[in-house]
């Protein structure tokens, strides 16, 4: 009896044994399955938090929906446009550029889309561009030299013996006859001189820089005349000697001097078209070899250095990636605009009207300055150049541009505070075969302190939108 119950208490002990393996191998198992399944979950919640933060981000306008008119309201920023369900807002992306701080990644909810993650944002938009170089046209008008009993007139070229070269001449007598070029030379010219009398008139477009100074008790001018401009000479009265066009040391018509120069009362006109270079270029987003705007939030601090931001990356053990691509929306316009300093497009659309003839543009200053602005008229591309020189003087302004080959030039002068351009001279009238185009006005250079642009009509009812492509790209990953 006592050897059986042995042999039953071996058995039991076998049964324990099996039975401690097998629950030893199931609550191991368990523990693999739990963990293979916690890291599919933190797996599947990684490759979904960039997927879902772009979700977040262009698909829907934002809280409040015009976030991007008052940064610091924002509560969830989004990029989708509120009136075109397609397209993303090209002004909720730059607002999202400009604002770009501490206080607005607590503030918009983009530390929670990230859910306290690294990410980085590159935006890509299709560039627009405009450059403007060299020297651009100006004129004066009517600088009268007149003192009492006339001034002794001095106009020199770049050579000592005051002779200088010209394009063409032309001279219109007091009797209406004109005559140039060569018709001077046969017709005018006696001996090396051709006299000009009262109410003659003598223009020319000079070759070289020349100066004309007045001088009659006190100095009038020297007023600086670059190479390519035209002037006009009014004679007013001639006194004492002749005022004349001397051809001796020169060669008729394009060399010569001004002579007898004592004692004259004339006005001088003249225009310099400048020697100048517009462009307007387009680049599509995906010929963009950097982003048009981009950032990083690390460990919640904002960074825009990639040596920085790429060290990050690298210390984390998972990187998640997504890329998109969108329509964007482009209008940019308002009644009146505050004119910084820095290179910007101030207003941007498809022109889909003419422009009545009475809509103009008031640009409005109280100091002394000047400043460049890029017209983009579809594929025409024209310069605006405005100037005050003094307090007491008028604000002027000189629209320029190329077409067929010439040059093109209108000038306009203002009053004291302000000048009047028709917005019809900077955006010409649509084409018959066309039902809309692309206009834009650039602001390029500015040092006015507090250049204003007013929209005297209402060109904003004739502007549509600009569509056009985009692509957002977004990593998310963990620096901890």
């Amino acid at each position: 009896m006592r050897r059986k119950g042995q042999l039953l208490s071996i058995d039991a002990l076998l049964s324990l044994v099996i039975v401690v393996m097998v629950v030893g191998v199931v609550m191991n198992t368990n523990d693999m399955i739990k963990a293979e399944i916690t890291g599919l979950l933190d797996w599947y919640d990684r490759a979904n938090i960039a997927n879902n933060m772009l979700d977040v981000l262009t698909k829907n306008p934002g809280y409040p929906e015009n976030w991007e008119e008052n940064v610091s309201n924002v509560k969830v920023v989004g990029l989708r446009d509120a009136d075109y369900p397609f397209a993303l807002d090209y002004e909720k992306i730059e607002a999202l550029n400009t604002s770009i701080n501490g206080a607005f990644i607590q503030n918009s909810y983009l530390l929670k889309l990230s859910r306290a993650h690294d990410f980085e944002i590159e935006v890509y938009i299709t560039k627009r561009d405009v450059n403007a170089s060299g020297r651009f046209p100006k004129g004066e008008e009517n600088i009268v030299f007149e003192a009492n009993p006339g001034v002794n007139l001095d106009i020199n070229g770049s050579s000592p013996s005051g002779i200088f070269q010209v394009e063409w001449i032309e001279i219109t007598k007091n009797n209406g006859s004109v005559y140039r070029n060569e018709q001077i030379c046969t017709s005018l010219k006696s001996g090396n001189n051709v006299d000009l009398e009262n109410n003659d008139v003598l223009e020319f477009k000079v070759s070289e820089d020349i100066t004309i100074t007045g001088i009659r008790g006190e100095v009038i001018g020297p007023y600086l005349i670059p190479a390519g401009s035209i002037v006009t000479i009014n004679v007013l009265i001639t006194q004492s000697q002749g005022f004349q066009i001397n051809y001796g040391g020169g060669s008729c018509p394009y060399l010569f001097k001004v002579a007898g120069q004592g004692n004259v009362k004339i006005s001088v006109d003249y225009v310099d078209y400048g020697n100048w270079n517009l462009t307007s270029r387009v680049t599509h987003f995906s010929n963009l070899t950097e982003p048009t705007y981009m950032f990083a939030v690390i460990n919640g601090s904002l960074y825009t250095d990639e040596s920085v931001i790429n060290a990050s990356k690298a210390r984390s053990p998972w990187i998640q990636y997504e890329r998109r691509d969108f329509v964007i929306k482009k209008e940019i316009y308002n009644k009146t605009i505050k004119v910084g300093t820095t290179k910007k497009v101030l207003v941007s659309g498809r022109l889909v009207e003419n422009i009545p003839a009475h809509f103009y543009l008031e640009l409005q200053v109280s100091g002394t300055g000047n400043a460049t602005f890029v017209v983009v008229d579809d594929v025409q591309v024209r310069g605006l150049f405005i100037e005050k020189t003094s307090q007491d003087s008028a604000l002027k302004a000189v629209l320029f541009w190329r077409e067929d080959g010439q040059n093109i030039t209108k000038f306009y002068t203002g009053n004291t505070t302000s000048v009047k351009i028709l917005w019809g001279d900077l955006f010409e009238e649509l084409p018959s075969e066309y039902m809309s185009k692309i206009v834009e006005l650039w602001i390029y250079e500015n040092n006015f302190s507090d250049l204003i642009l007013e929209d005297k009509g209402d060109l904003g009812l004739l502007l549509d939108p600009i569509f056009e492509q985009g692509r957002i790209k977004l990593w998310v990953w963990d620096d901890r």
